[in-house]
Formats: structure tokens, C-alpha cells, sequence
């Protein structure tokens, strides 16, 4: 079964790569104060991860004052494990079984996050997960940030270098620094 999946995720992020090079979408610079949306798309690994996501979606409900956020979380099992207790609006969530054959999210969760035209999307992964950059790749978010690596290059219009080791908080507090200084023109 390993190796199928192998096979699969090749075939997805070469399909990937065509949808890279085939999107129009135009850059759109924006601060915590000019943007309206945000889409936040993460791992499910552990409960103290899923514990963070909540929190940095609740500072940027409230402290930043994002009336709009959408929080999509991918989960490499076939059902979600049991710390994830909230199904809530505000927070959704896509799993092995809802992807198809390219593993490229098929339910409304994943369908509906690609649509979304946010003015700041974050990639809170590490490492390259084809599911969740199939939803990067495909999104016409005027700003796309991400981790710093020759991988992501091609994803993201802006990268913060962080090491792979280090907390998730470490990134987003650099993510947080960016969008409140930069000025958009």
C-alpha cells in the first residue's frame, strides 16, 4: 500500500506543477490591517499542534480582528483522530479518505478552501504534504507565505527561514512580525 500511495503522490505533485505553471494569479501584497481574509491550512499531527492552531485562530479573530478566517486541517488517517472534538464553522478538516486518486482533497472542506479568494493564505506545514500544496498551488490568494526551501519556491510569495525543527510558534511569530510592519502600495 506504501507503494501505491509513493506512486500516487508522484503523479500529484507533477500535476502539482502543471497547475503552477499554468495559474494567472497576480500578487497582492497585503498587511494585517489592509486584508479582510485569511485561510490557514496545517497538519494534523498532535494535540499540542492542534491546540496551537486553535489559539493563533483566536488571536486572529480577535487581537488582529479578522472577521474572516478559514482554517483547513489535512489528516494522513482515515478518520480524524479524537483530540479533534470541534467541528465547528470554525475550524474544517479533510482526511486520507477524502482524497482521490492524485491525493487531491474531494470534499467540500478542501473544494471550498481551493475557491476561496483570500487576501493572506498560510501554510502552517513542514514538510511537503501533496494535499495540502495541491490547495496552495490551486488557491488565488493575493498572498501566499510559507516555510523557506528550494521546494516551496514556487508556491509561496513570501518565505520565512525557519528550521524544520522548530516550533510552529517560532514560524508564525515571524509570519505575525511580516504582516504587521509591511507596507503594502
Amino acid at each position: 500500500m506504501k507503494f501505491l500511495d509513493n506512486i500516487k503522490a508522484k503523479l500529484g505533485k507533477r500535476k502539482i506543477e502543471k497547475i503552477l505553471k499554468t495559474q494567472k494569479r497576480k500578487v497582492r501584497v497585503n498587511s494585517f490591517a489592509t486584508a479582510k481574509s485569511i485561510g490557514v491550512i496545517y497538519p494534523i499531527t498532535t494535540t499540542d499542534y492542534q491546540d496551537f492552531v486553535h489559539k493563533y485562530i483566536d488571536y486572529l479573530r480577535g487581537e488582529v480582528g479578522f472577521k474572516k478566517i478559514i482554517a483547513l486541517g489535512y489528516f494522513d488517517g482515515p478518520q480524524l483522530p479524537n483530540f479533534i472534538i470541534n467541528h465547528s464553522m470554525k475550524y474544517q478538516y479533510f482526511t486520507k479518505k477524502d482524497l482521490d486518486f492524485y491525493q487531491f482533497g474531494k470534499n467540500r472542506e478542501a473544494s471550498d478552501f481551493e475557491k476561496e479568494n483570500f487576501d493572506i493564505l498560510v501554510d502552517l506545514s513542514r514538510e511537503y504534504c501533496t494535499p495540502i500544496k495541491h490547495l496552495v498551488a490551486s488557491s488565488s490568494a493575493g498572498l501566499k507565505i510559507g516555510r523557506l526551501s528550494d521546494e516551496n519556491e514556487s508556491y509561496f510569495d513570501f518565505m520565512v527561514e525557519i528550521d524544520k525543527t522548530a516550533p510552529v510558534s517560532q514560524f508564525i511569530d515571524q509570519v505575525n512580525t511580516f504582516l504587521k510592519q509591511v507596507n503594502p502600495k
